[in-house]
Formats: structure tokens, C-alpha cells, sequence
């Protein structure tokens, strides 16, 4: 394997000194080009003085990566035919859409519309492109973001993973969907979000306090994924293929979609849907049993739209069956502590691509009604209506004792929340360089448990919540600020163990949050940003009744009632260089968290019927999380860059005045780029090799975990990738291998990292086709 690692490098080392160096660069030119009937203008050619080149695919989207700041010639093609010439000039992410005006012996001026990909914002955003979003096809939502800088993932097992902002994640990262706050199980560290990552065109992740805008549980962050943007051709679509050696792991996607004609013109419609299959998954020198996943989800939209109104439906289902590692389940309290110790479980190794007991099944689905209409005046106003209804079934790997097959084939627990929200936001025209959004909110929840043994009590939550947000923007600068409060209000339906009566409590949490912040851009390559904001999450029903096994985190925990509402003042400052050959972002945060809530480890074990678990008791504290993400992106040579990135973040427990556990160690990822020149049709070839060394995590108090946190480790990753016309279509494909050298490791954010070691090498193939 080393000899494979070296001969890769000395490739790559062979192709680089094949060039000569000259100006390469961080920035992309994006954008559309449409026909005089702002239909896509397919397979068009956009190429640049120096050679760089794209085509556009079937929304008649293209992307040029790797621009140096400089002049340039850009020349645009169209059924063999150069229709425009023009020099430009670029200093930054730029978009270029162009209207292609194709008429029998007459060409007409071809208009270009140029800007920002983003206006200035006070908070950090990052971007994921549909060209990204490829290169992590098949992952989970939480492992495609781990390489963003300030983003990780908590895992339980090697197929359910959430995101983490800044040390921060479940109830305190908000996703989402369409639109839509992902609303679900999400209080569990083991509940995976559960979403289709395939459905996403784009994805936004912005760091900080977002509160005020999103409502409240923001506290790291915003997670937004958005479906393409529904197309004026009758047909258009694409297939995804992705295949992986570890798990032997298959999905297929594909997308549909089109517009009406004639009659039917002004309807827009889409359909997608994916399937996706994993046995189990293998760490470096064995298998993982029951870790398997089956997951099958669709969606669909429909909209109409005219210049001033428009109105749309979207429906999505997601499906999955997730298996729980069989290792995590052991019998009584001493055998629990040797699983801690051992450093290989005794469970088989084995591969199968069925999943038994224990394992989790979720059915999720979302409706959305959502309606628009511009004023005269150009301000605009959008009502959203959405319901969500999620059920989560957990099965243990021990049967009931019965002889009823249903009794046999019902989970040990059993979690149904349905959830009604509403949104009415009104956006106001610029005007004297100022501009503002205004909107309300509410939402209905109701939580209905089910199973053999007690987990959680039914629940009803209501809540309410109003903002304003003002932004002016003049010259080099953007100031940004706002209020928003919320309401809410929980009911939860408790059972007295020895009268079996029901009774209930009641509990109301109100907040009010506010932010401030200020971009300046210094000069034309260097801007600064800075922000202040509050926000505030109110204690789930889990973090406060919680109370028996929790199976698929294979651990007994312990709520607390007394739990008050968290609430945070978040700081952020952050800084941006884009030069000719050096791209610098260095984002500084610090972050005051009162009454923060976590599930301490209590250092002990309880054994019932089914075995013995880990015991964790909810509580709270005051702490502060401070730390820094920082990325570099140089240009050595004309084909090749290096990127270097870097995420540290610091938790520190007030309460205690010790360390916070369960933080992210710290990280640096590394990467060589090297863009291949366009060879025939071969267009955006590219092979980059990454390493990621994680640190161990040393900053926890002593004698808090059950086991230590484990070694530092590094792992090496390969890939490569082209882009291929064919026809009228375009082909993506890509290659890659993880953990190359198929390192023996364990991660601190793992929850079963007390049970198995983390993933060997896998290789992997994607292909998308366009048509």
C-alpha cells in the first residue's frame, strides 16, 4: 500500500514538472446562457484568452474554476458559431450570463449581466456548488461537509452522522430543507438528519448565531439545501451512479424535469428520486457487524409563475434502515468495561448485506405550499405553509417474550412527531441603500411514543415568532442588524408508574435576540467582516424527560426537568484575501453559552434484561467555545495549488472551570490540486491528493468519559476527475480513494469508538450524466 501512496506522488510530482509556472488562481466565472426565449442555450462553449474553457450542460449552466485576477478575452460559441467577444476583467467570483440572440443572416448584441455570487453579509457563508456536491455523492449529509473548515460530524457506527458547527450540533445546528426547518428526532445524536443529500443543487452553510432570521435553535449555525431551479424545457434531466468498495455500497439518483408549453405555459414541474444499498462496512482488518444501510427516497414539485405572482407544491419521502453495530451490545458491567479496553470486539466479522436486530427505521415526509407576489413598488412577499411528519422505529436485538407475531415484530420503541408551520415574510424594495425583510412565523408539534419500554412522553409544542432585519449597503460598506422574538410552549403527557395515571406538565420559554454586524471591503483583493448576535434554544423533551435505553446509541440516559432555556452571545470576526495567486480566509469566533445542556457520562453502567449500557445524565453549564478556521490557497505552479486548511476550536466549562468534552480535536487538512490540460473532449480534468491529520483530543477533564480519548491520526486521500460531452449530453466522472494507506483509527466524535475502530480504504466511482 505505501508503494501505491509513492508512485501516486511521483506522478503527480512528473506531470508538475512537465509545466512551466505562470498565474493560476481561486476565482470561478459562473453563469447562464439563455436564447432570446430565455430558453438554455446547451453545449455552448465559454472559453477564456489563456485556454480555460466549459461547456454548458442542459440548464445551460457553466462553471470556469481556477481564474487568475487579470484581463482576459472571453470568447462565447453556439452551433459552431463564435457569437461574442469581449474583453473582461476579474478580481473575484464573478457571474457572467449571457442572452445568445441566434437569427437567420442577423446577429444582435449580446447582453451580459455581471455580479457578485454573493452580495456582502456579515456572516460567514459558505457555498457548495453542484460541482462539489458531485465529489461527495453517496456520503451522508454530515461526512460531505467534514471538509469544509469549522465543520465535523458525530457519528454512531460508520452509517448515521450529523453535522457539527464550531463544536456545536443537533437541536443547535438548524437545517433546511427547501426551505423548511428539519423538523424530527433530531435531539438524538445518533438521528441522523433525514434527508436526501442527492436533492440537493446547491447547499449553504452559514457559521454563527442565525437566529434572527431562521428562529430559534441556531446557535452554531444554518445548514440550507436547495433543490435545482426548475427549468423552461420540456424535458431535461440527470443520472447519478455512485459505487464503493467498503460496504460494497450502490446508488443510483436520477432527476427529471421540465416546463409546460402553449397552454400549459408558466408550469414547472420536477421529479427525483434515489436508492441506495450498503452491507457492512469494514474498518482496516475487520468488518462491522449490522452496520448496513437501505435507504429509498423521492420528491416532486409542481409551481406556477407568472412576472408578478407565483405559486408551488413540493412532497418528498425519505426512507432508510439503518443496522446497529452488534459489538455496541454487551452483557453485564464488567463485559461492557473489557469492550472498552478491547481493541477489537469479539462479535463476528463478517460481510452480509442484511440487517438484523438492532436497527432503526425512519420514514420522513415533508409538504410544501409556498406562494409569492411582487408589488409594483418591487417589494415582494412569500407565505409558506409546511407539514412534516416523521416516525422512528427502534428495534432491540432482544425479542419481546410472546407468542403474537405482532407483539414479536413491534419495535422496542417508537417515535411519531408531526409538525405544521407557517411563514410570512415580507422583503422591501432598496431604497436610499437601505433594504429589509420583516416576517412572521408559528409552529404546531405533536409527539406520540409507543413501545415496549418507556423512552420519552408524548408532547405538544406550540411556538410563535416575529423579526425585522435592515441592512444598508453603500460603497465599501454593508451593515447589517435586527430583532426577533419567540414564544414557545410545551405541554408533555407524564405516566404515574404506580397509579398508571396520565398527568401533565406545562413549560414556557420566551426570548428576545438580537444581532449587529459590519463588512468592509479594505481594498479590491482584502474585505473584513464582523458580527455580533444572540440566540437561544429552549431544552427538548428528550434533554428534560428522557429516562431508559436509548438503542441506537446503545446507552441509558437521564433527563433532568429542571433544565432552563440556553442562551448565547456569539462573536465573529473574519477576514478575506484574494490575491493573483494567494487566497487567505481566517474566520475568529468566540462563543458564551449560559445554561448549555449536555449528557454527562456518569461513569457507570446499569444491566437489565437486554444487557448492560453506559449511563449519561443530562445537565447544564456555563461554558465558552472559542476557535479559529482558516484556509489557504496557493498557486506553486500554473497547473498545481496547494490548499491548506485548519479548524481549532476550544470548550471550556465555567461551571466546572475545567475543559468541555465531546469537543472536535483539532485538524489540518492539506491538499494538492493539479488541473490537467483539456485532452480532446476531456474537459476539467483534475487529481488532487489530500491529507487529513487530526490531533488527539487532550483538553477533557480527567475522569469523565468512559474511555480515553483516542491517538491522533492521518489519513490520505486520493482522487481524480473529467468532465466528457457526448452528444447534446455532458458525463461526469470521478474516482477516488479513502484513507489510501487504510489506517486503524478511532475518532473522538464517534460515539462507537468505545466498541470498534473507524473505516479502512474504500474506493469509490461517480459518474453523473447530464442530459
Amino acid at each position: 500500500m505505501k508503494q501505491k501512496t509513492w508512485l501516486v506522488i511521483k506522478i503527480l510530482l512528473l506531470m508538475v514538472t512537465s509545466h512551466t509556472s505562470g498565474q493560476v488562481c481561486n476565482f470561478h466565472i459562473i453563469g447562464n446562457i439563455l436564447n432570446n426565449n430565455q430558453k438554455p442555450v446547451v453545449h455552448a462553449s465559454i472559453t477564456l484568452s489563456n485556454g480555460q474553457s466549459s461547456i454548458t450542460d442542459t440548464n445551460g449552466y457553466y462553471d470556469i474554476d481556477s481564474v487568475c485576477k487579470g484581463t482576459y478575452t472571453i470568447t462565447c460559441a453556439a452551433d459552431s458559431v463564435i457569437f461574442l467577444q469581449r474583453t473582461i476583467y476579474i478580481n473575484n467570483n464573478t457571474t457572467l450570463n449571457f442572452t445568445y440572440h441566434h437569427m437567420e443572416g442577423d446577429l444582435k448584441e449580446v447582453v451580459i449581466n455581471a455580479n457578485k455570487i454573493h452580495d456582502l453579509t456579515t456572516l460567514n457563508l459558505i457555498e457548495l456548488d453542484k460541482k462539489q456536491l458531485f465529489q461527495s455523492a453517496g456520503k451522508t449529509l454530515g461526512e460531505s461537509l467534514k471538509n469544509i473548515p469549522g465543520l465535523n460530524s458525530i457519528q454512531t457506527g460508520p452509517g448515521i452522522s450529523k453535522p457539527v458547527i464550531h463544536g456545536l450540533h443537533s437541536n443547535r445546528v438548524l437545517i433546511l430543507n427547501n426551505g423548511i426547518r428539519q423538523e424530527g428526532q433530531q435531539w438524538g445524536s445518533e438521528h441522523a438528519p433525514e434527508i436526501d443529500p442527492f436533492i440537493a443543487g446547491n447547499m449553504t452553510i452559514i457559521e454563527g448565531a442565525a437566529s434572527l432570521r431562521y428562529g430559534s435553535d441556531a446557535i452554531a449555525g444554518v445548514i440550507l439545501l436547495d433543490p435545482p431551479t426548475l427549468v423552461n424545457d420540456r424535458l431535461k434531466g440527470e443520472a447519478n451512479l455512485v459505487g464503493a468498495s467498503n460496504s460494497r455500497m450502490g446508488a443510483i439518483s436520477g432527476l427529471l424535469n421540465g416546463a409546460g408549453y402553449n397552454k400549459w405555459e408558466g408550469i414547472q414541474w420536477r421529479v427525483q428520486g434515489t436508492l441506495k444499498r450498503a452491507g457492512n462496512f469494514k474498518t482496516a482488518t475487520y468488518y462491522l457487524g449490522n452496520s448496513g444501510i437501505d435507504e429509498h427516497d423521492y420528491s416532486a414539485t409542481i409551481g406556477y409563475h407568472k412576472a408578478n405572482f407565483g405559486m408551488f407544491a413540493y412532497y418528498s419521502s425519505y426512507q432508510s434502515k439503518m443496522g446497529i453495530f452488534d459489538g455496541s451490545h454487551v452483557g453485564n458491567l464488567d463485559d461492557l468495561y473489557a469492550a472498552f479496553a478491547r481493541p477489537k470486539p469479539i462479535t463476528p466479522s463478517y460481510f452480509s448485506y442484511k440487517i438484523n436486530r438492532s436497527y432503526q427505521q425512519v420514514i420522513h415526509d415533508l409538504l410544501k405550499l409556498n406562494s409569492y407576489y411582487r408589488f409594483k413598488n418591487n417589494s415582494r412577499a412569500e407565505l409558506t405553509f409546511a407539514r412534516q411528519s416523521d416516525l422512528r422505529n427502534e428495534y432491540d436485538v432482544d425479542l419481546p417474550y410472546s407468542d403474537d407475531p405482532a407483539v414479536l415484530n413491534a419495535p422496542q420503541v417508537s417515535f411519531k412527531i408531526k409538525t405544521h408551520t407557517v411563514d410570512l415574510i415580507y422583503h422591501t424594495p432598496e431604497k436610499k441603500h437601505f433594504s429589509g425583510s420583516y416576517g412572521i412565523s408559528g409552529i404546531t408539534q405533536g409527539n406520540v411514543f409507543k413501545g415496549i419500554r418507556y423512552l420519552i412522553p408524548n408532547f405538544r409544542n406550540y411556538g410563535s415568532g416575529i423579526f425585522g432585519i435592515e441592512k444598508y449597503n453603500r460603497d465599501k460598506w454593508t451593515f447589517e442588524a435586527g430583532l426577533r422574538y419567540d414564544y414557545r410552549w410545551l405541554r408533555v403527557y407524564r405516566r404515574n408508574d404506580n397509579s398508571l395515571t396520565v398527568y401533565t406538565q406545562t413549560h414556557t420559554y420566551n426570548n428576545l435576540t438580537g444581532s449587529a454586524g459590519a463588512t468592509f471591503q479594505i481594498t479590491p483583493d482584502l474585505s473584513v467582516s464582523a458580527n455580533t448576535g444572540s440566540a437561544w434554544r429552549a431544552p427538548s423533551v428528550s434533554e428534560l424527560y428522557i429516562k431508559g435505553i436509548h438503542l441506537s446509541a446503545a446507552s441509558y440516559e437521564i433527563g433532568d426537568s429542571t433544565l432552563q432555556s440556553e442562551r448565547s452571545i456569539n462573536n465573529n470576526i473574519s477576514f478575506k484575501y484574494t490575491g493573483q495567486k494567494l487566497l487567505v480566509q481566517l474566520n475568529l469566533y468566540d462563543n458564551e453559552i449560559n445554561n448549555y445542556i449536555y449528557a454527562k457520562p456518569s461513569l457507570t453502567g446499569i444491566t437489565l434484561v437486554s444487557g448492560t449500557y453506559p449511563v449519561f445524565q443530562y445537565t447544564q453549564a456555563n461554558v465558552r467555545l472559542r476557535g479559529l478556521d482558516a484556509e489557504i490557497n496557493y498557486q506553486l505552479l500554473a497547473p498545481l495549488a496547494i490548499i491548506s486548511k485548519t479548524a481549532i476550536v476550544r470548550g471550556y466549562n465555567k461551571t466546572i472551570h475545567d475543559y468541555l468534552i465531546f469537543m472536535p480535536a483539532d485538524k489540518f487538512d492539506n491538499t494538492l490540486k493539479y488541473q490537467i490540460p483539456n485532452r480532446s473532449k476531456f474537459k476539467q480534468n483534475f487529481i488532487t491528493l489530500q491529507y487529513v491529520y487530526t490531533a488527539r483530543q487532550t483538553r477533557v477533564p480527567p475522569n469523565s468519559d468512559y474511555a480515553a480519548p483516542p491517538a491522533a491520526y492521518g489519513l490520505l486521500n486520493y482522487s481524480m476527475s473529467t468532465q466528457l460531452p457526448l452528444h447534446k449530453n455532458l458525463l461526469d466522472i470521478s474516482f477516488s480513494v479513502d484513507n489510501l494507506t487504510n489506517v486503524a483509527y478511532r475518532d473522538y466524535l464517534n460515539r462507537f469508538r468505545y466498541y470498534a475502530d473507524d473505516l479502512g480504504i474504500s474506493f469509490i466511482l461517480r459518474t453523473k450524466l447530464t442530459f
